[in-house]
């Protein structure tokens, strides 16, 4: 597989799943790039394929803008770095916080796939999320 061929698996992960596209819908974008045996990682869980996409349609609702936007992208072999910038207007109860919209969040986050088969198999990800927080409070 091409570095273009994984880069086009992995990018809508950002341009239509964690992105809110107006009328569009991150369930059926998630289904189709994530492998039934999909497993999203971080420093506290590990998430299956239909938590994540209960997570992400939760997003959706909670941040109607949310942006996540690729600043690099590195493929090598079937992994691919992505380093992005996610921000958003949480309207709602969000980490602690009670929110109308008002406010904004900006934040770096960095994620590794692991792409096999033609779908997603694994991603290990890092969120600042105490960032936006302090952005929110």
């Amino acid at each position: 597989m091409s570095n273009a061929d994984i880069q086009s698996i992995v990018l809508p992960f950002y341009s239509h799943a964690l992105t809110v596209v107006p009328g569009g819908a991150s369930g059926p974008v998630l289904e189709r790039i994530l492998a039934d045996s999909f497993e999203s990682w971080n420093s506290q869980e590990t998430k299956t394929k239909a938590t994540l996409i209960g997570q992400v349609g939760y997003f959706w609702k909670l941040i109607p803008d949310l942006k996540w936007e690729p600043q690099d992208v590195v493929v090598a072999g079937n992994k691919v770095v992505v380093r992005s910038v996610a921000s958003g207007s949480p309207r709602g109860d969000f980490m602690g916080l009670t929110l109308d919209g008002s406010k904004s969040f900006r934040i770096d986050t960095t994620d590794i796939h692991e792409v096999e088969g033609g779908q997603i198999v694994r991603v290990w990800h890092l969120e600042d999320w105490a960032t936006a927080l302090r952005q929110l409070a």
